[in-house]
């Protein structure tokens, strides 16, 4: 038998949940990704939200990537077209752009940094085409890492088991003050309420990069890279606490590596003061803050450590 506390309790969520989806339901679209022309397949579909009252909107790079002309289905059932202004593959975001004559809903970019695990989670999307359904859940952890397309790992991802279905890539995942916390972007088939979204944070730089640059600017050495295990004789030869390190498999040439004298066969110990145990750690350190910046890298060149001064590029 239900007490009249779990009732409370219950109605709480309930009004937290409803107040939540009325705030923020008019911001949230429906993406329609026709296919380009002369290709009879392609497109597709998703889900995106407003984030300026004059027309931009988040969705996942998946969502629009290989197709053509977008259409954005809002709340009020009018339909409008909208332009890809950036795509950003190794976050999975991408940042679309309508033209309106009027003032848009638009939700809340929140501070995803505060998050804690056992929050209540919710997610708006358009799974298998039907609008504005709504999922609720609790944050199952924070600091997840999750490959993209690319290849390149998206940090800090946030683990939820609000259900996520197909369609609902790109929808926002809300807290209960209505404030966009995470980008649905991903579900591991064959788990059970295993789902993933970016997190608030990581999107916010990402729209101010294409906004101030056309692109996600990272910086980049010019070489093709994989992890490797060291030996512990090895590691302990030269002072190093990791048990891997980054492999050269490539230097691009007339890159910064090729100019600064790196071959391939050198492997990666150090930049500047932090040890280097695998690709995904030196893709966190270019960062944009590196561009253009002297960075100084250590590394094995067969039994012997040397080291070399360069200055990354702005990844093409």
């Amino acid at each position: 038998m239900t007490s009249d506390d779990d009732l409370d309790l219950l109605d709480a969520y309930s009004r937290a949940v409803i107040g939540t989806l009325e705030h923020t339901r008019a911001g949230v679209v429906s993406l329609q990704v026709l296919p380009r022309k002369g290709q009879r397949r392609g497109g597709g579909g998703g889900s995106g939200f407003l984030i300026t009252p004059d027309g931009y909107l988040l969705t996942n790079a998946h969502v629009v990537e290989g197709g053509g002309e977008v259409q954005v289905l809002l709340d009020d059932g009018v339909q409008q077209n909208a332009r890809v202004v950036g795509v950003d593959v190794d976050t999975d975001l991408a940042l679309l752009h309508m033209c309106s004559p009027r003032v848009l809903p638009h939700l809340e970019l929140g501070d995803s940094s505060n998050l804690r695990v056992g929050q209540v989670a919710i997610a708006i999307g358009n799974p298998h085409g039907l609008g504005h359904t709504v999922t609720t859940g609790v944050i199952s952890a924070l600091g997840r890492s999750l490959r993209s397309r690319s290849g390149r790992s998206i940090d800090s991802v946030i683990q939820t088991d609000a259900s996520l279905n197909p369609g609902n890539s790109g929808g926002p995942l809300l807290d209960t003050r209505s404030r966009v916390i995470g980008v649905n972007t991903a579900i591991i088939a064959g788990a059970q309420a295993l789902c993933f979204a970016v997190p608030s944070d990581t999107a916010r730089w990402v729209v101010s990069e294409v906004l101030q640059h056309g692109r996600v600017r990272r910086a980049w050495l010019g070489i093709a890279a994989h992890t490797v295990p060291l030996a512990r004789r090895v590691a302990r030869h030269h002072g190093l606490a990791t048990q891997s390190v980054v492999a050269v498999a490539e230097v691009m040439p007339d890159g910064p590596a090729s100019r600064a004298g790196m071959r391939a066969g050198d492997r990666i110990a150090r930049v500047d003061d932090t040890e280097v145990g695998d690709v995904d750690m030196l893709h966190r350190l270019l960062g944009r803050e590196r561009i253009g910046r002297p960075t100084r890298l250590e590394f094995l060149r067969g039994v012997q450590k040397t080291a070399v001064n360069l200055v990354p590029e702005p990844r093409q």
